[in-house]
């Protein structure tokens, strides 16, 4: 790879079924939001990857407070 900072279409090109692909972040700061959406976009587009494994350091998506 010739750059090293390229678009989140261009990064999620790279994931092949059966990968690992792990995000961090914590909570809702620092979430990588764009890359998990272009992952979803190209899974509905063409139903690939399939069979991935994701790690998260903490849950993804926007911080709630139970009442």
């Amino acid at each position: 790879m010739k750059n090293k900072i390229v678009s989140a279409d261009a990064a999620v090109a790279l994931v092949r079924d059966g990968d690992t692909v792990a995000f961090s972040g914590f909570v809702g700061i620092g979430t990588p939001e764009a890359l998990i959406a272009a992952l979803q976009r190209r899974f509905v587009r063409t139903a690939q990857p399939r069979d991935l494994s994701l790690v998260f350091a903490a849950a993804p998506g926007a911080a709630t407070t139970a009442a």
